[in-house]
C-alpha cells in the first residue's frame, strides 16, 4: 500500500495533496496522531506524544507520556510493512486490525471475547455504555468509586475512595455505600470498578460489585486501565461475565489515545438493541469484530482508524516484552522500586506518608500545599534547570484528596520493568539492574527538594 494512500484512508491528506515520501519518522508521526483525538492532532500535539524522548524520566501515570523506544520502533515497522516497504511484507489493511484484536483477545480474554478497540479510554467507556444500551435496552444508571483518581469516567454516581484527611476508606465501606446507591437509583445499572487509581488505590471491589450485580442485574466494567492486574485475573472477569478496560499508553509505555474494551461472549449474546449513535461516534468499522459492524458503526463511520492501529501495534510490543518477564520477578522490580521512593519520602517532613505503596505506585502526598502549588512542582520538575546535572522529570497531573492534601502520582513503568529485566538477562546482578532506576529516583528528590525549599513551600 503506497504511502499516499495510507494517509488518504486515515483521513490525512485530501486528493490532491502529498506526504513526505522518503521520511518514514514523519509519515508515522503524522499517521500515529491520526484518529486519536484533540490531544493527538497533528498540528497540535507535543512531540513527545508522538516519538520517544529517552534522555527524559517519564515515571508512569494516566497522563500522556511519551512513548518507549521499543514501542516506537514496533510501530515503525508495523508502518513500514503497511507500506511494502520491508522485504516479503504481505500485510493488509483488514489482516492487520483483525490481528490486533486477536492478539488482545489471546493476551486477556477468555474464549469467544470480543474486543472492540477505542482511540481513547473515554470512548471506550462510551462502547461499554453502547453494550449496557444494545443488553438493556435503556440507558443505564452508572456508579463509581474513585473518579476523581481515574481517568474520564463522566457522569457517574461515585463513592468516595478517601475519608475527609485522606486516608483511604475500608473496602466494605464503599461496598456498602455502592449497595445503597444502587437500590436508590434502580435499574438498569452499570457498575465501574477500578482495579487502581492514580494514587494505588482500589476502588468498588469484584465481590461488591457481584452482590450489587446478583440483586439489582447489573454489569460490570472493570477499569483496568493502569494496566497492573494480572492478564489471569482479567480473564477470569471475562470467563464471569464482567467488561473489561484496558489502555496501551502510560504504563505500557504506548503513545497516548489507544483503549480497548473487552465484552465476554455470555454478554454479546444478549445484544438485542441498537446503541445511541452519539456513543458511537469515533469508532471506525474495523475497530470491531465483523459480526459487530452493522450496529455498532455510525452509518458515516471510517472504515480504519489507522493511527489508533500504529498505537496498538506499538503498545503490544512493550506488553509482549513485559509479560515475557517472569512474574515474580516484575513484581520484585515494581515493590522496589516503591520501596526506593518510600525511603526517599522518609527525608522530608512536607510530604505525609498515607498509603504505605505497592506495586510499583507510591504517591507523594503534599500537606498543606495548594493544587496550584503542586502544579507548580510538577511543571519545574519538567523543565530543565541550571543545576549541574539536572534531569526533566514527568509526574502524574496532581490530584486534590482532601483538605490542603494534594497527591502527585508516581510510579513505575512497564519499560523500566522490562529494561531491568534485560540488564538481569544479560547477566547483570539485580541490584546493578535496578541502579539506573535507584539513580533517578534520587535525582527526582534531590531536584524537588530545590524546587520546594526555594520557591513553592507553603
Amino acid at each position: 500500500m503506497s504511502e499516499l494512500l495510507l494517509a488518504r484512508s486515515a483521513g490525512i491528506v485530501n486528493g490532491g495533496d502529498s506526504v513526505v515520501p522518503n521520511d518514514l519518522h514523519v509519515q508515522f508521526d503524522l499517521l500515529a496522531a491520526a484518529g486519536g483525538g484533540e490531544a493527538l492532532r497533528a498540528n497540535a500535539a507535543p512531540s513527545a506524544l508522538l516519538r520517544p524522548a529517552p534522555h527524559e524520566i517519564w515515571f508512569s501515570s494516566t497522563d500522556a507520556a511519551a512513548p518507549s523506544l521499543h514501542a516506537h520502533a514496533a510501530g515503525l515497522a508495523t508502518l513500514a510493512r503497511l507500506m511494502a516497504l520491508s522485504d516479503g511484507s504481505n500485510l493488509t489493511l483488514s489482516g492487520w486490525f483483525d490481528g490486533l484484536r486477536a492478539r488482545i483477545a489471546a493476551t486477556f480474554g477468555a474464549p469467544g471475547t470480543c474486543v472492540l478497540l477505542a482511540p481513547s479510554i473515554s470512548s471506550a467507556r462510551d462502547l461499554a455504555r453502547a453494550v449496557a444500551f444494545a443488553i438493556q435496552g435503556e440507558p443505564a444508571r452508572e456508579i463509581s468509586a474513585g473518579a476523581s483518581e481515574s481517568h474520564d469516567i463522566g457522569q457517574t454516581r461515585d463513592i468516595a475512595l478517601r475519608l475527609d484527611d485522606g486516608r483511604p476508606r475500608e473496602a466494605r465501606e464503599i461496598n456498602h455505600e455502592a449497595l445503597q446507591a444502587a437500590r436508590q437509583l434502580g435499574s438498569p445499572l452499570l457498575l465501574h470498578v477500578l482495579d487502581h487509581s492514580r494514587t494505588g488505590l482500589a476502588g468498588l471491589t469484584r465481590a461488591g460489585a457481584d452482590a450489587i450485580a446478583t440483586e439489582r442485574s447489573a454489569l460490570t466494567l472493570i477499569d483496568a486501565t493502569a494496566m497492573r492486574t494480572a492478564p489471569d485475573c482479567l480473564r477470569w472477569d471475562l470467563e464471569v461475565g464482567r467488561m473489561v478496560l484496558i489502555s496501551g499508553s502510560t504504563f505500557l509505555g504506548g503513545h497516548a489515545a489507544s483503549a480497548a474494551l473487552l465484552v465476554p461472549a455470555c454478554l454479546a449474546e444478549r445484544l438485542r438493541h441498537v446503541p445511541p449513535t452519539a456513543l458511537l461516534a469515533e469508532t471506525s468499522a474495523h475497530d470491531l469484530p465483523p459480526e459487530w459492524r452493522d450496529t455498532f458503526c455510525a452509518p458515516d463511520a471510517a472504515r480504519f482508524n489507522i493511527g489508533l492501529g500504529l498505537r496498538w501495534s506499538a503498545a503490544l510490543a512493550e506488553l509482549d516484552r513485559y509479560l515475557n518477564t517472569p512474574e515474580p520477578l516484575r513484581s520484585a522490580i515494581l515493590d522496589l522500586f516503591a520501596s526506593k521512593v518510600l525511603g526517599q519520602i522518609a527525608r522530608y517532613d512536607w510530604i505525609d506518608r498515607i498509603e504505605q505503596g505497592k506495586g510499583g505506585v507510591a504517591p507523594l502526598i503534599l500537606g498543606g500545599a495548594t493544587l496550584a502549588q503542586a502544579q507548580g512542582l510538577r511543571d519545574a520538575l519538567a523543565t530543565l534547570g541550571d543545576q549541574p546535572g539536572d534531569a526533566v522529570f514527568h509526574l502524574g497531573a496532581p490530584i486534590e484528596i482532601g483538605p490542603d492534601l494534594v497527591a502527585m502520582p508516581l510510579s513505575a513503568s512497564a519499560p523500566m520493568v522490562n529494561d531491568v529485566a534485560g540488564r538481569i538477562a544479560r547477566g547483570v546482578s539485580f541490584e546493578r539492574a535496578f541502579a539506573p532506576i535507584q539513580r533517578d529516583i534520587e535525582a527526582l528528590f534531590n531536584k524537588m527538594e530545590r524546587i520546594w525549599e526555594g520557591a513553592l513551600r507553603p
